[in-house]
Order: structure tokens, then C-alpha cells, then sequence
């Protein structure tokens, strides 16, 4: 006899401005698989993303589309949510040093958040991660006036309590809510580390320099790592929709018959020649309008460039820069600008000109996908944001 319905969740829910998306994993022993992916659409303005005031518009329309597409399962049911990053307000703060005390930390980050963002925290949900630079781990006693960083994300009470209330009202329990391109990032780490550890199997540490690029429906997070810990921090909201002559609706239950290329295809290094000779036939393929494709490579360059431009980084030497690079969308790689245009931005810019190296990386390695018709979907690329989300809750 259970008293408290809670447990572990298996199920994560995520959205987009036209649809909800439902994930379900099955937990092995060792290991996750994705179980079942479910999407429902939602009409035009039921959802609007924003970190300023309520997302949902349209409560009854929501709420039905949500009890429609949990219906099958055994209630109640304890969820993950995993939100844009743009409902929320995330930022890098630098410290001297640090309490020790929990509740001091966080004292001390809401005001930051106050002073730096005018952000009102004591209407907001904050959570953050503290880290400390390699070098400074190294050697404790350096004198370095900056050698703690925070990673927050604050979220206001109106916006995260709409989607836990609605949820709540359709018998489901959340168990916890987090960014999504935060999440994605924590799921890759061990991955880009393991990469980063095969190319440079004689260095103790990682390169200096390290990106991670998450791209999805609402826009992209860029998030750059010096040393270990994160240092720069951009979330820009950007309108990414399909042309009309690709659907890409996914109703509870049905999976596409299109063949999906393998793994190794998948996750590959993204280099010159191979942009640069291919890119007329990814064009033709691409489900995005070309005005998309630009607006979407012009901020990504601007982001790269005003990193390298503003901030001083480490030289590099004859070691390149990685990009590691993750995405939810089909074909979302045809965003990602050309590495050539990469390097002559970078290369204007003046300066230090690092090699970019830009990596895709695959969802399938994480997936351990079972299902034959989950395997032949061009559909799971959207289960991203809700794996992640239950695999770091």
C-alpha cells in the first residue's frame, strides 16, 4: 500500500508555442532508453513564451490538449518539466569568494540578480551552481580576485506556478522543473569530456576554451567555458518555424516511416570542406525559410563575435576552439553558419583568431532507442529538452 504517489518520474513534458511534447523512459538497470514520444498541437497564441509575465494565454485549450495527451497513463502521475530557457533570466556572476552556508549563497546571488538584471527576486524561483576555474583548483592560494563563478537561472512565480497549477489540475505531479538548454548541457558534459579527453590524452585538464550551443524552436543558448567554468552566457529569443510544406505534427501514438541516417552520421565533426561543398544540397532540404537561416546565422556570429572581442581569453596555440553544438529541431544543423563564415567574422573582428571546430552532437547515443518505429521517426529530435530534463532532475 503506497500513502505518497510520489516516485521517480519517467515522464517529462516540454513546449513550444505550437505544440506539447510528452517523454517517456524506460529505466534498465544500467541505463535509460526513450520509451514514447507523444505531441499534440496547440492553435496560434495559446502559448506564448516570455521570462516577463504568464505563458499561457488560453487556459482551457491548454489544459484540454494536456489531459489528451497524458489520457493513456495511470494518474497520478509524477512528471519533469522542462521550459524554454527564455522563461527565465540566466546569468554568470564572479565573486571573490563565497559563504559557505547555503541559504548565504543564495542571499548573495538574488542580490546580484537585483543589482545586475534589475530583477525582482522576491517574486522569482532561483536556482544557480558555483564553480571555480581549474587553475585556481590547482593552486588555492593564487591571488585572484575572480575565482568563483555562479550560474543562475531565476524564473518568476507567475510563470512557473501557471504550468505547475494546470498540471496539477490534470493529475499530474511535478517533481521539477529546469531549463532546457541548461539541462541538455549537463546531459552532454560527459560526452564533450570524453571527446575532449581522446584528443588530448596527455593534458591533466581541459582546453581553456570550450562552447556549447543549444538550438531549438524559441531561439538559442550560447554558453562558453573558460578554465572549467562557465564565463559567458547568452539566450537569445529568435522565432524558428518551419515552411508550410513541412509538417512536422506528431499525434500521441504515430511515428514517420522516413529513414533516419546512423549514428555516426549524426555526430561528426562539422568541418570546412565538407560546409563548404555540401551546403547548395542541405539548402535544398532545409525545411526553414532562407530569411530564417540568416536572421539565425547572423546572431550566432554576432554572439561568437562579441565573445571573442570582449572577454580575454587564453591563448590557445595551435589547438582549436571547440563548438560543440545540440539541437531539437529536424534539420537543425542547417542553422548553424558555415564554418568559413565563422572564421572571416572572427577574423574582421582582429585581434585573436581562434580555429573554430564546431561538433554536432548526437541525441541517438543517448536515446538507446528500442523501438523500431521510434528508430525510424525524424520526430526525436524534439524528445531532447525532456530526456534531459529527466535525466538530470
Amino acid at each position: 500500500m503506497h500513502f505518497f504517489p510520489i516516485k521517480s518520474p519517467t515522464v517529462a513534458l516540454s513546449f513550444s508555442e505550437e505544440a506539447l511534447c510528452l517523454v517517456e523512459i524506460k529505466k534498465h538497470w544500467r541505463k535509460s532508453s526513450l520509451r514514447h514520444i507523444a505531441k499534440l498541437p496547440l492553435s496560434p497564441g495559446v502559448l506564448k513564451l516570455s521570462s516577463a509575465k504568464p505563458n499561457i494565454t488560453n487556459t482551457d485549450e491548454f489544459l484540454t490538449q494536456l489531459k489528451a495527451l497524458v489520457k493513456p497513463y495511470r494518474h497520478p502521475l509524477s512528471i519533469v518539466l522542462s521550459l524554454p530557457d527564455i522563461c527565465a533570466r540566466t546569468s554568470i556572476f564572479e565573486f571573490a569568494s563565497l559563504p559557505t552556508k547555503k541559504p548565504e549563497q543564495t542571499a548573495l546571488v538574488k542580490w546580484r540578480f537585483q543589482q545586475d538584471l534589475k530583477l525582482d527576486t522576491s517574486q522569482s524561483r532561483l536556482t544557480f551552481g558555483i564553480y571555480m576555474p581549474t587553475s585556481v583548483k590547482d593552486f588555492p592560494a593564487l591571488d585572484n580576485p575572480e575565482h568563483v563563478r555562479v550560474l543562475g537561472s531565476a524564473i518568476r512565480n507567475e510563470i512557473v506556478e501557471q504550468y505547475e497549477n494546470l498540471c496539477l489540475e490534470a493529475a499530474l505531479i511535478p517533481t521539477s522543473v529546469g531549463m532546457s538548454g541548461l539541462d541538455i548541457f549537463d546531459l552532454y558534459r560527459p560526452n564533450i569530456q570524453d571527446m575532449l579527453t581522446a584528443e588530448y590524452p596527455s593534458q591533466a585538464s581541459a582546453p581553456p576554451v570550450v562552447m556549447f550551443l543549444f538550438m531549438s524552436h524559441w531561439g538559442f543558448s550560447f554558453l562558453a567555458c573558460q578554465e572549467g567554468s562557465p564565463r559567458f552566457i547568452r539566450t537569445k529569443a529568435l522565432a524558428i518555424k518551419k515552411t508550410e510544406s513541412h509538417p512536422q505534427n506528431l499525434s500521441p501514438g504515430s511515428e514517420s516511416d522516413e529513414f533516419k541516417e546512423t549514428t555516426e552520421q549524426r555526430e561528426q565533426v562539422i568541418d570546412e570542406p565538407r560546409f563548404s561543398t555540401t551546403r547548395a544540397t542541405d539548402f535544398e532540404k532545409n525545411p526553414y525559410p532562407s530569411y530564417t537561416v540568416m536572421k539565425v546565422e547572423k546572431e550566432i556570429l554576432a554572439t561568437l563575435q562579441y565573445y571573442f572581442e570582449m572577454l580575454a581569453l587564453p591563448a590557445t596555440g595551435p589547438s582549436p576552439v571547440h563548438l560543440f553544438m545540440a539541437t531539437d529541431l529536424t534539420h537543425g544543423a542547417c542553422l548553424m553558419p558555415p564554418l568559413d563564415h565563422i572564421q572571416r567574422t572572427l577574423k574582421a573582428s582582429g585581434g585573436h583568431e581562434p580555429q573554430i571546430r564546431v561538433t554536432a552532437l548526437s541525441h541517438a547515443s543517448h536515446f538507446h532507442l528500442s523501438n523500431s518505429h521510434l528508430a525510424r521517426s525524424n520526430h526525436e529530435e524534439a524528445a531532447l529538452p525532456g530526456y534531459a530534463g529527466l535525466m538530470v532532475a
